[in-house]
């Protein structure tokens, strides 16, 4: 691991937290150590993490909300992307992208569930899933090619049929909600 790739510590998450109004505690090493025993000390700093996460998207959605020029969003959606991986390797932006639609998708996923969700969330969820899969083909296949890895891009095929499965049903359920849109349903 390279200096940049170190995991950041407690104390700097809820110094982060804290510089950002989101820490709601004393912030003290008794206090932290208090949570880590109770939780955990991985599971302590993954909730931290979490919450730094949290407000900084928040702050993020904040400023993006104040732009309207697609290029200077798209510019500083790309700074995002860098800072987090290596601009010049695919599989990793792919496999980070496929990280925050999973992040996005499970909690997606979790309200379909919901036999009241509605055919619209349903066909949100299922073209969430649709696109995680995806991207974990591409990754996939790009870590598997430099190696001559065969047998890894041909189960791709596979995976690309359950991909195929997700858009179906997606569209299948946005076609139920076209239906009751036309039909005057709410």
């Amino acid at each position: 691991m390279t200096s940049g790739q170190m995991p950041v510590t407690v104390q700097q998450i809820a110094a982060a937290l804290g510089a950002l109004g989101a820490y709601e505690g004393e912030n003290t090493p008794a206090e932290h150590a208090g949570r880590s025993a109770g939780l955990g000390a991985d599971v302590y700093r993954l909730r931290l993490l979490n919450t730094l996460l949290g407000a900084v998207q928040k702050q993020a959605q904040f400023a993006d909300e104040t732009r309207e020029d697609s290029e200077e969003l798209f510019s500083a959606w790309g700074e995002q992307l860098k800072a987090a991986v290596d601009p010049e390797d695919a599989a990793k932006q792919m496999g980070f992208l496929g990280w925050q639609v999973r992040r996005a998708g499970v909690p997606l996923y979790s309200v379909a569930q919901d036999p009241e969700a509605g055919p619209g969330v349903v066909a949100a969820s299922r073209a969430g899933e649709a696109l995680h899969t995806l991207l974990g083909v591409i990754v996939a296949v790009d870590e598997a090619l430099p190696k001559g890895d065969v047998d890894t891009v041909v189960r791709q095929y596979g995976v690309l049929h359950i991909a195929r499965e997700f858009l179906v049903d997606a569209l299948d359920n946005l076609d139920t909600l076209l239906g009751m849109v036309e039909a005057g349903q709410p």
